[in-house]
Order: structure tokens, then sequence, then C-alpha cells
């Protein structure tokens, strides 16, 4: 069979995109062209401490300043000295972020949810010279000095703290105090060659790390600058086609809410690159809060909303949620699939719907990506309409193909197969960690262009019918029963149909009765406030939408929430983990 390789079905699946570096792509070029008091971010507690794109630009070429005289950062040339951020929302973020790469230093996001243990170990691997901290993470971070200092090479003056209080911005030196934002100005080497744009390593993103230990993701200016103008591509063709339709049309201000954490791809592009890039205004949280998060979204008028499927879950389901997302125009979906019922449960409580002023109606488009494709690869196009639970188009200058792992051949349309990737949006790899890198690249058989040439294992199996891809799954989550395959979001989107469920997530549990079967599906279920549901009504529920060998063989168990990472990602690690403490102590549900 001749290779099956999917690309964008546009007219143009592969596009020119500019050979420079984020910094001269977002401030300094033709392709950002926005005015320089165009107000960029928002503080959500004190709405008068904001930032223009000017008052950015400047703060970061301070900020980039002081690191460089004050600590060395990038003195010893570009990308070599890392600088471990742990941070809540704040407007000063992107800002340390810009200043982190004019130095020429390399920005390491840590997740706001690290332990000790966990922390150490993010700033050991990235090698860090520097820490820079929030005020609520003083604790954690003396608590990592006093166990790991010594051995990590970090002390009290190899840390700042950041803040972004009205009136009292400042970035300092833990004990001592010492500023970091100079009174004078760092400007940014230029690059254009390809070559070094593709191996310059300015970000590193840490991996989820749910099946082992965390893996730093390299990020280049190749990979942001691409993901920067690709993903854009289909919002400006769209404003395009209005225009030509009708020439007064005027697009609706970009305003989008900063509510995921900085330390994944979501947070780090959606609220950092992506809406400088178009000239959006990012309003700021501190941290998620589910009522101050569709209050923010009313009070702001928040236009643009990207946000994981939990979230969207839970706006259709709250009766809290009247008329909140009015505003929304635009609203997308990733990091875990979404089925075509729960987006149009969500889509009923956005934008025209419920009152809204926007021209058309709004309806949830899905992205596919990972931290190592630089975020999404797939999107759906602006205008675009597609309620299916499909994961959108493939985005130019990006290829995949579906294979099966054993074989390292394409599979058939229709069958489920292994998504592999290559793209200038794939990472180069995991930093300092060459095994990692290794398993993660596949040469496969019978590629065209160039033989040799690896292809990213993404880990997602997904089904490509009627021209479209739907995720099924994760590789490593599948469950088999008798030799047939069941996808845990299956069965948990199944249920989240159901009007008691509030959340469910699924896992495998090895069945009890016929030996060698294989493991059966148990479900974790978080009932909605004042409805009452049983597990053998579930199981009904279940048993009347899915096959024979997907049924709740594993049981359901009732519980009070249901254990997610920073995202809204379900930690399945501990869910299964905590199945076998239940079905091997006797704790079982009833089958």
């Amino acid at each position: 069979m001749a290779p099956i390789i999917y690309q964008n079905t546009g007219p143009t699946p592969w596009v020119d995109v500019p050979n420079l570096d984020l910094l001269t792509l977002l401030f300094d070029s033709e392709h950002a062209p926005f005015q320089p008091e165009t107000p960029s971010h928002l503080d959500s507690q004190s709405p008068t401490n904001c930032l223009t794109r000017a008052q950015l630009l400047t703060l970061s070429q301070r900020i980039a300043h002081g690191l460089r005289t004050n600590h060395g950062l990038g003195a010893s040339g570009l990308n070599t000295d890392v600088v471990t951020v742990i941070s809540y929302g704040q407007i000063l973020v992107p800002a340390l972020f810009y200043g982190v790469l004019i130095a020429g230093g390399v920005y390491s996001a840590a997740s706001p949810s690290s332990t000790v243990g966990e922390f150490a170990r993010q700033i050991e691997l990235g090698k860090s010279k520097l820490v820079v901290i929030s005020q609520e993470f003083e604790a954690l971070t003396r608590e990592t000095l006093r166990l790991h200092g010594q051995r990590l090479g970090i002390g009290t003056e190899n840390v700042l703290v950041l803040d972004s209080t009205p009136d009292k911005w400042s970035l300092r030196t833990l004990d001592s105090g010492d500023s970091a934002i100079s009174s004078r100005l760092l400007d940014w080497e230029r690059i254009t060659d390809p070559k070094k744009l593709k191996e310059s390593l300015i970000v590193i993103l840490w991996s989820s790390g749910t099946t082992g230990l965390p893996k730093g993701v390299m990020l280049s200016h190749q990979n942001l600058v691409c993901e920067t103008y690709l993903t854009a591509l289909s919002g400006r063709a769209w404003g395009e086609k209005q225009l030509q339709h009708d020439p007064s049309w005027t697009p609706t201000p970009y305003r989008t809410l900063a509510h995921l954490p900085l330390s994944h791809i979501a947070g780090l592009f959606g609220y950092i690159i992506g809406p400088l890039y178009s000239g959006g205004l990012v309003v700021w949280m501190r941290k998620y809060n589910w009522k101050q998060f569709y209050e923010s979204v009313s009070k702001f008028q928040i236009t643009f909303l990207y946000t994981v499927p939990s979230i969207f879950l839970r706006i259709a389901k709250s009766p809290e949620v009247a008329d909140h997302f009015r505003t929304v125009e635009t609203a997308n979906t990733g990091a875990a699939s979404m089925d075509g019922p729960l987006q149009r449960a969500a889509n009923s409580k956005l934008g025209k719907r419920v009152g809204g002023v926007g021209k058309e109606e709004t309806f949830i488009g899905q992205t596919w990506g990972l931290s190592e494709t630089t975020g999404a690869i797939t999107a759906q196009p602006k205008g675009e309409v597609d309620d299916t639970g499909c994961i959108g188009s493939v985005l130019p200058n990006v290829e995949i193909r579906q294979i099966d792992t054993d074989t390292l051949r394409d599979v058939e349309p229709g069958t489920p197969g292994h998504m592999v990737v290559r793209s200038p949006l794939v990472t180069q790899g995991y930093f300092g960690n060459p095994e990692a890198t290794e398993k993660s690249f596949v040469v496969l058989p019978d590629t065209p262009k160039d033989p040799g040439e690896k292809w990213f294992l993404t880990g997602d199996i997904a089904v490509y019918r009627d021209g479209k891809f739907y995720i099924v799954d994760r590789e490593k989550e599948i469950l088999k029963y008798k030799g047939q395959q069941i996808a845990p979001a299956e069965v948990e989107n199944v249920l989240a149909t159901h009007e008691a469920v509030g959340e469910a997530a699924v896992v495998g549990v090895e069945d009890g009765g016929e030996s060698g079967a294989g493991e059966v599906p148990r479900a974790y279920v978080v009932k909605r406030p004042g409805v009452e549901v049983s597990e053998d009504e579930l199981k009904r529920y279940v048993k009347e939408r899915m096959a024979e060998y997907k049924q709740l063989r594993g049981g359901v168990v009732f519980v009070d929430e249901i254990p997610k990472n920073a995202i809204g990602k379900y930690l399945r690690r501990e869910l299964r983990e905590r199945a076998k403490r239940e079905v091997g102590g006797g704790v079982k549900a009833r089958l």
C-alpha cells in the first residue's frame, strides 16, 4: 500500500513562513502592524493595571538589560542560560518572558501545582541559572532550596520575585531586594538564518509525565514563529472574505481571558504570544476560579475563548451560567477530545443563542496538538461549522500519517491508527534526554522525499472518516477486553450526556471473571448537585448506547471530585492506582 499522508486540503498545503526570530515577528515586522498604544494586558482584579504594546516592549527590554547586567543571563552566548519560572497569572509575565528571550536566555515554565520534589527536579533537569517566582511560591522555593539548593547550585541570590501589584511593578532578588529591572534597554539579536532559527532553543515546556518522569520539550524560534503565523492564517483569510463581501465590515475586538496555567503550551502561546500577534487584549486572572471565571467573561466582554473540555462541560451543565458568555464569538478547545453532544450542549450557552449581539452563531471549534508540536497542528477554520466531534483541518506545513505501531505501516482510512507527524512545528526533542528523544521519533518505510526523515510519535489514536480526524484516545489508555479495544474517552462521553452526571472518568481494571479476558471499564462519577442516580441506572444507560464489550463491568464509583492536572486533564494514573487498591482490597463496585 502506498503511503497515506494527510495534509491541509486548501489551495496551499505548504506556505512560506517568515524567516524571522519570534521577537522580530511580534515587535518589528509588517506581520504584526499594530499601534504601539494598543492595549495588550489587563489585570482582572485591578482593570486600571494594564500594559500597552509599547509599554510591554520597553519593560521587556529593561528586564533583559537587568538580567544581563546583574545576573549574566546570556552573557556567554544565546540559548544556553535557563530561567525556571513558576507563577500564577499576572500581567508582567509576558514582559518577563520576552525579557528572558531578549537577553538570550531560555524560558522554562514550571507547573503551579509542583511539589518541592517536582520543582527541584525541573530546576535540576533544566540546569537552571535563575529562578523567577510569584509571591505565592516563596515558601515552596525556600523549602526547595533548603532541601536541594546545594545540589542544584541555586541560592536565594539566584531567585527573583515578580510582582505585578498596581504601582509596585517589580522584579527583585528574593532576600536582598535588588531590582532586576534596569533603567536602560537591551536590544535583541535579529536572526534570519533558517538553520539558526530551527536549532535555537528559547523555551522549555515540561510534559505532564503521565507515563514517567516529566521531559523538557525544546521549542525554537522556528517552532513558535510557525505556530504563530500558521494558526492565524484562517482567521485572517476569513476577515479578508468578510471585507470583500462588505467593505464596511470591521472585526470584533479580540479579548481573551487568561485562566489556564502558563506552564502549558495553551497558556504560554494563548496568552503571551498569539494575542500579541493578533492585536488582542488579554485579561488576566490570578488563578482559575469557576465563579470568577464566568463572571469575568461577562464583565470584560470576552470575545475569544479557548479552554479545555472539562470547563466547557461545566459551562454546559451549570445552572449558574445564564448569558455570561453572550459576547463570545470565537470558541476553541483542545488538550482532550470533546464529542458532538457536549460540543452542542456548550454551544447553546454561547453568543447569540443567549442574547449576544454577534452577527453569527458561535460554534466551538476543536484543535489538536501537543507541547511537542508547539500546540495546535489541526484546527477548525474560522467560520466553519462542525459539531461532530472532529478535531478540525490539518494546518499548512503539517504532514500526518496513521500507522500500526507493530508494522509501521499506514492503516486504511476508517481504521484506528497512531498519529505520527512531520512538520517544522515539531520539537527537536527533549532537553538533556537523548534516549527519550530517540524513542519519540520513528523512520517509516516508503516515506516520500527523505526516506531517512523521522516522524514524531504523538501517542494519540485517531480514526479518519468522511474527510475528518476523530481522536479515539491515548495509545497507553486504550483498554483491551477479549481482543476488543475500548477507548475510555468514548465511555466518558456517553456518561456525560446523562442529566445526573457532572463529570465522569473511566479507567481499566483487570476482569475478575474469565481469566485472560483483559481490562474492563470502571467509571468514577461526580453527580450533579441535587440530582440522584444509582450505579445500576448508569450501567443501564451505557448498555443502551454502547456495544456489549464496552459495558461498565468494572462498576461505577461515585466520588466528590475527579483528580485533574493543572489544565483540567484527568489524572488517570491516580484513578488506576485507586482502582487497584479498591479491587484488590475487595471494595468492588456492584456488578
